[in-house]
């Protein structure tokens, strides 16, 4: 019964967010134009986007490296993976709108890149990431691999190029809807940061659902830390690719590449700046560095929500900053919970019934279960 209340109360909270989310976003576009829903849905997409992508990079690394930390969290990553359909398709409602959001597609724009940014080609390349994430969640869904093994030997040449063409796909992906709202900026090393924060949107979620499971087993508890760990050395890479970014760039001065900064660091966007720097990093990493943090569920959670609040800070700092003038904050909190609500509820479902999604694999959460 435990198991059943549970399961009913937190479809009822996704369906009140989800509620919540869509009437705010109504209202948002109603009363403050169209741009501005675009804008703030883009924000929510690149967050939410993270969630299946991390799954899917976490089960493709675990077929060639192996470790037994997947035992607790196949049912977690195949749930996230789950929602792979609906996170890349959730991008048409923000791209209908590329008018209103890159300045490229304007007529009077100066770009001479116009053979790669322009519509046509932007929206080849958004069908060609769908379909290849796609296709690498079934592969990561599907292929024959045990509960706690990876893909058998003979394939695991699949998964490393899957590998590859993951990061590959979501480093020209960062550059098209983030990048190029400057065309003017560039910067060699932002794919990179733009995939370490996927990677830690997904894997702070993954590893919160971990640690609320509540698995009283020893073995489940050090699962937990070996979870901890990657994640302390993700917020590592992060923070280190960021800085890198920021001290060559402003180091260089130059007037094609600070202006972007500029924007950024206008009192306007320091809350969201320092949100973003201290739950993204600093408070992570003086946690778990610390040994016993790694245990505790209670101090797992906390740098979980600290991480994943930052990498939504961190979305509204990297794209909202770029217009003159942003709409009410609160019609970014909707659509962060709208779009929240279309991806938690599927991940829940899947979670619950991930034997049926993925024979073989035991669900996490089973009725009569808390």
């Amino acid at each position: 019964m435990t198991g059943s209340r549970s399961w009913l109360a937190f479809n009822a909270g996704g369906l009140t967010v989800l509620a919540l989310g869509i009437a705010g976003c109504i209202v948002g576009g109603w009363f403050y134009g169209s741009q501005v829903f675009f804008r703030a849905w883009l924000c929510t997409y690149l967050f939410w986007l993270g969630v299946p992508l991390a799954g899917v990079a976490l089960v493709l690394v675990h077929d060639l490296t192996g470790g037994q930390w997947m035992a607790s969290t196949r049912p977690v990553l195949d749930a996230a993976i789950a929602t792979m359909p609906l996170a890349t398709l959730s991008g048409i409602a923000a791209f209908v709108g590329l008018h209103a959001l890159y300045g490229w597609t304007h007529p009077a724009s100066s770009l001479t890149n116009t053979w790669y940014l322009n519509p046509i080609a932007f929206y080849a390349r958004y069908a060609a990431y769908v379909m290849l994430w796609n296709g690498l969640a079934a592969f990561a869904l599907w292929a024959p691999r045990g509960m706690r093994s990876p893909i058998a030997p003979g394939l695991s040449w699949v998964s490393g190029l899957g590998l590859v063409a993951l990061a590959l796909s979501s480093g020209f992906a960062s550059i098209d809807w983030m990048l190029s709202l400057t065309p003017g900026f560039w910067s060699s090393i932002f794919p990179m940061i733009a995939a370490a924060s996927w990677f830690n949107t997904g894997f702070a979620l993954v590893l919160l659902t971990v640690a609320l499971a509540g698995w009283p087993a020893a073995d489940r508890r050090d699962h937990m830390a070996d979870l901890a760990r990657i994640l302390l050395a993700t917020t590592l890479l992060w923070a280190y690719v960021e800085f890198s970014q920021f001290l060559i760039i402003w180091e260089e001065n130059l007037k094609t590449e600070i202006p972007w900064y500029l924007d950024r660091l206008a009192p306007a966007w320091h809350g969201a700046l320092y949100a973003a720097a201290a739950g993204g990093f600093f408070l992570p990493f003086f946690i778990l560095i610390w040994t016993p943090g790694k245990y505790d569920r209670r101090v797992v959670v906390a740098v979980c929500v600290f991480v994943l609040l930052s990498r939504i800070a961190d979305k509204w700092w990297l794209v909202l900053a770029q217009y003159r003038t942003a709409g009410p904050f609160w019609l970014d909190v909707a659509a962060l919970l709208a779009l929240g609500g279309l991806v938690i509820l599927p991940f829940g479902w899947a979670l619950r019934y991930v034997d049926r999604l993925v024979p073989g694999t035991e669900p996490l959460w089973k009725s009569g279960h808390g």
